[in-house]
């Protein structure tokens, strides 16, 4: 498959340190229906993509806010979608090449494990995990080396996680498209005592949208990919140690 970018590919500009977000500890958890309506979400701080807030016409900006029990963690998404592209990946494709929201989490933050989440305005979902065999060995612009990704990095398609919830809007006359997550505990914590308790500690982070103007396969299809913590066009799975942070703060 050939991705037709809507700008040429540069290099990101790596001498900012990397964004940091704060996820918001909840006594009640919120209802995963894709409304993010309840007033915790409105008090969870904002994680905006850098490239959505530089465009005008994007109304509201495209934005991520968590939230967290000692069961897991939430994740809300919310953006505008002019020209929706979703619905033709078969189930247990990557979502990527159709308008998805992705989430990258390395738990631990040493970057040898993390994971891929994928999703779509129909709130189909991908699911991948990365493992390293040695510690990453990258290039100037923060990717593995070929020779590094060929010989040590190990990439597993993996089942949706038992626990897992999902919910996701597209309003016909609004454009918002807006998107809940929840990520269980056995399976965001898996590397911290086998799935125990969510508690205070701190993620390595990235989020991506794709935003396509054509359906899949169209001639002269273009896409906009955006990224919370800046990496190479289309290598945020190859980038881990440009990840941003997350503080689950309580």
């Amino acid at each position: 498959m050939t991705i037709v970018m809507a700008e040429p590919a540069t290099t990101p500009d790596f001498s900012s340190p990397p964004p940091h977000g704060v996820a918001l500890y909840v006594h009640q958890a919120p209802v995963v229906d894709g409304k993010l309506d309840e007033k915790e979400w409105t008090k969870a701080p904002a994680l905006d993509f850098p490239q959505a807030l530089a465009d005008a016409t994007t109304k509201p900006p495209c934005t991520v806010r968590f939230l967290w029990t000692e069961e897991g963690v939430y994740v809300g998404f919310r953006t505008t979608d002019t020209t929706p592209v979703y619905g033709h990946i078969k189930p247990g494709d990557p979502i990527y090449p159709e308008d998805s929201f992705e989430v990258f989490i390395d738990q631990i933050g040493d970057h040898l494990q993390f994971y891929e989440i994928q999703a779509d305005p129909a709130g189909q979902t991908f699911f991948k995990n990365y493992v390293l065999t040695a510690p990453p060995r990258l290039t100037a612009e923060k990717r593995f080396t070929p020779e590094f990704a060929q010989s040590e990095l190990w990439r597993y398609e993996i089942p949706m996680p038992e626990g897992f919830e999902i919910a996701s809007n597209l309003d016909p006359q609004t454009h918002i498209w807006s998107l809940e997550m929840f990520l269980p505990k056995s399976f965001v914590n898996r590397r911290r005592g086998g799935g125990q308790a969510m508690a205070p500690c701190t993620w390595r982070l990235n989020l991506v949208r794709h935003d396509w103007d054509l359906p899949k396969d169209a001639p002269g299809r273009k896409a906009k990919f955006m990224y919370w913590a800046p990496v190479l066009e289309g290598n945020p799975h190859n980038s881990p140690t440009a990840m941003g942070y997350l503080e689950l703060k309580k």
